[in-house]
């Protein structure tokens, strides 16, 4: 062959692709959808004593009960999120997000016709908990496919408008019941609901928005344009001089015991929903335990901190004055950190969440520790905890994210709300245990804060430790290269 002959019969590839997710383009469209997922299914939480308060009375619901339909939705939550990414190995993302929503909005017109605790606890606990777990994790997982270098500034975005159209919530519910009652308002709620079956339409796969970027610094290479040998079929038949195939020996299974192969039914049965690598890496380190042991820790004490203020002997107007407080400090850090993205990515969002439990900590022995502070001071250190609620809540799943990689984050995500759901659980009767047992609100404050503590002392400390592991393989990397 002449050298113009080699010549042509290769293809010179001058540029080396990869596709990235797209940080932007439909995933906007994503983001507004998320949105409106996330403003009609949690927007309306703070309202639940408001919204079902004629209900409860009219059937008689007690503490108990209420206690109970909380903890039946927790766990719903829990469970329906870790089961999500075995689901996602039977349909697709969009198709699962279709049912989950059905779900879901079957609870929330089930709720229209209720008339006994039972139906409440099916159609407000079991049904809406199932289909809210689902689709929160899911839409969590479509943010995640989308944004990349835009994740923080996006999702900081998204929460932002989420919170501001909460902060109508009340108003709206309050108006909807002096108008149409309980039944009626749970009809234009249930009609909200609906919106959310067109907000994961929107959630298309993303290799069909992936960009093809160019591979900085990669070698050009060279294709043949002739046919592949692998692809090329052999015109000269094989003759077999000896038949090797009837030589082999068949594996002998009797020395196998029935109790192995009911391990390896059993193992492939668990793995089938469950991953075990991921379970194994994941499930006992910070970025796991610390956003949900934190977040309960965070909710517990939103919970009992008003009736706290009340024992000392605050008025109404002070007490709802130091909410609006934590609120201002919660919406003001959720538009800074619409700024301050590319510096949290920077720094990196981890650090980002252990300032934010410093900030938690903080705020909350010096309450502790001042005992005789004026409302001016209170309502100082109330701000701060919003501060660090916004931290905690609004960047648990890009700390998730930040973890593991990209095709775990569904699996992982749901790690994390089973261990959110199973701390609710457990956590809530004991920190009210304690409160009653004591009849004192600071021991009540003190247990709660040490879990705050606890992840600020073993989160640097893990950081540190894998920072170290990572350098460590880094120079025994470039020395191998070498």
């Amino acid at each position: 062959m002449s050298v113009k002959e080699r010549k042509d019969s290769y293809q010179l590839l001058s540029k080396q692709y990869e596709l990235v997710a797209p940080d932007g383009g439909w995933g906007y469209v994503v983001a507004l959808a998320a949105i409106v997922v996330f403003t009609s299914t949690t927007g309306f939480a703070g309202c639940f004593g408001m919204i079902y308060n004629d209900f409860m009375t009219e059937v008689g619901m007690t503490s108990a009960d209420v206690t109970l339909s909380a903890g039946i939705v927790c766990m719903a939550v829990a469970f329906s999120g870790f089961f999500t990414s075995a689901l996602l190995k039977r349909m697709s993302l969009r198709k699962l997000a279709f049912a989950a929503v059905i779900v879901y909005c079957g609870g929330t017109f089930g709720q229209i016709i209720m008339t006994t605790k039972l139906h409440f606890y099916i159609f407000q606990g079991v049904m809406q908990g199932s289909g809210l777990g689902i689709i929160m994790t899911l839409t969590f997982t479509a943010m995640n496919d989308y944004f990349v270098k835009k994740r923080v500034l996006v999702m900081s975005f998204v929460q932002t408008v989420t919170g501001i159209l909460t902060m109508v919530a009340p108003m709206f519910i309050k108006w909807a019941l002096e108008r149409y009652g309980f039944r009626g308002c749970m009809i234009i709620l249930a009609g909200i609901s609906l919106s959310n079956v067109f907000a994961v339409l929107t959630f298309q796969p993303i290799k069909r928005h992936l960009k093809k970027v160019e591979i900085p610094g990669a070698p050009e290479t060279y294709e043949p344009l002739t046919e592949k040998v692998g692809e090329k079929k052999l015109d000269t038949p094989v003759i077999k001089l000896t038949d090797i195939e009837e030589n082999i020996t068949k594996l002998n299974y009797e020395g196998y015991s029935e109790d192995n192969l009911k391990k390896s039914f059993l193992r492939k049965a668990l793995e089938s929903f469950l991953d075990i690598e991921l379970c194994k890496s994941f499930i006992l380190t910070c970025p796991c335990l610390g956003p949900a042991i934190v977040l309960t820790a965070d909710n517990l004490y939103l919970m009992i901190f008003p009736q706290y203020l009340y024992t000392m002997e605050w008025s109404q107007e002070n007490v709802a004055l130091s909410i609006m407080a934590y609120g201002f400090g919660d919406m003001i850090t959720r538009v800074l950190l619409i700024f301050i993205s590319k510096w949290v990515d920077q720094l990196g969002v981890q650090k980002i969440y252990v300032f934010g439990i410093g900030v938690a900590v903080f705020s909350r022995f010096g309450l502790l520790w001042s005992p005789s502070a004026g409302v001016t001071t209170v309502l100082v250190y109330t701000a701060l905890m919003g501060v660090s609620h916004c931290v905690i809540a609004v960047l648990m799943p890009m700390v998730i994210s930040d973890a593991v990689a990209p095709e775990k984050f569904t699996a992982a995500m749901g790690f994390c709300l089973l261990v959110l759901g199973v701390t609710s659980m457990v956590l809530g009767p004991v920190v009210g245990a304690i409160r009653d047992y004591t009849n004192n609100y600071d021991a009540a404050f003190y247990v709660i804060t040490l879990f705050y503590l606890m992840f600020l002392i073993l989160w640097p400390i893990e950081l540190f430790v894998r920072s170290r592991r990572m350098k460590k393989l880094k120079t025994e990397s470039s020395n191998i290269n070498k």
